[in-house]
């Protein structure tokens, strides 16, 4: 839970128990708030308690028991901090009430923004992931490029059979290199082929020399100068749609 919700919930708990607390003093009033013995201490009279004439003088009389005669600027402390506590208690509900609301109208706009436009909402996500596929582009363009002369030259030398394999090979070094890395149940020649998704290098030239790899790696029948040749074409393709001949 985040910190914003635990303060709303602990905000709606303390208003609640000042309106308790404000309602529990304005049933005992005033008076009896701060002094009182309590609801479990009033003292009820015994069914044998002796009636006494009502004394109806205009003569002030002593306290009865369990009162106190308190002076008049006590009375009015009582009566002030009483109605300060109601007053809090207005207060602190309006407080929640706004906090509530103001809460509820964000919830409200931010869901009608989303259906509004439901791509608003991942906007900063995909830019992040642009500017990261940007930044692998240009390693695998910087790899295939430092490696570009090594890779032509395994390719002119030797056996065709084995100049292609060779030549193949290279793409899977130049993706390690660019730091892409295999991911879980990705072969090497998978990798190559990720790293060679793009859509300004010849798909067919990059189909072509996979077939020539293939074969030349798996195959039993014989790898002639042929296919040397329509390697070294489909190589110069997939080098230039990289951007690495210019």
């Amino acid at each position: 839970m985040r910190r914003s919700a635990v303060v709303s919930v602990l905000a709606v708990v303390a208003a609640c128990a000042l309106v308790a607390v404000t309602a529990s003093a304005a049933l005992v009033g005033p008076q009896r708030v701060f002094t009182g013995d309590g609801p479990g201490n009033r003292h009820t009279p015994s069914a044998s308690a002796t009636w006494l004439p009502v004394d109806t003088s205009d003569a002030p009389r002593p306290p009865a028991d369990g009162e106190v005669d308190r002076p008049a600027w006590v009375r009015l402390l009582l009566t002030v901090l009483w109605a300060t506590l109601q007053i809090a208690a207005l207060v602190g509900l309006i407080v929640v009430g706004a906090l509530v609301g103001r809460r509820l109208q964000r919830a409200y706009q931010q869901h009608s923004r989303r259906e509004r436009d439901p791509v608003a909402g991942v906007e900063d996500h995909d830019s992040l992931d642009s500017v990261d596929a940007l930044g692998a582009r240009a390693r695998v363009v910087a790899a295939m490029a430092d490696d570009a002369r090594t890779q032509a030259r395994l390719l002119e030398e030797g056996e065709p059979r084995n100049a292609i394999v060779a030549c193949w090979h290279r793409f899977e070094v130049q993706a390690e290199r660019a730091g892409l890395g295999r991911r879980p149940s990705e072969t090497a020649s998978e990798l190559a082929l990720r790293m060679l998704a793009d859509d300004d290098i010849d798909a067919v030239a990059v189909s072509r020399l996979l077939v020539l790899y293939r074969e030349a790696r798996f195959s039993g029948h014989e790898v002639d100068e042929d296919d040397r040749q329509a390697a070294t074409e489909a190589l110069q393709r997939i080098h230039a749609g990289s951007g690495v001949l210019r």
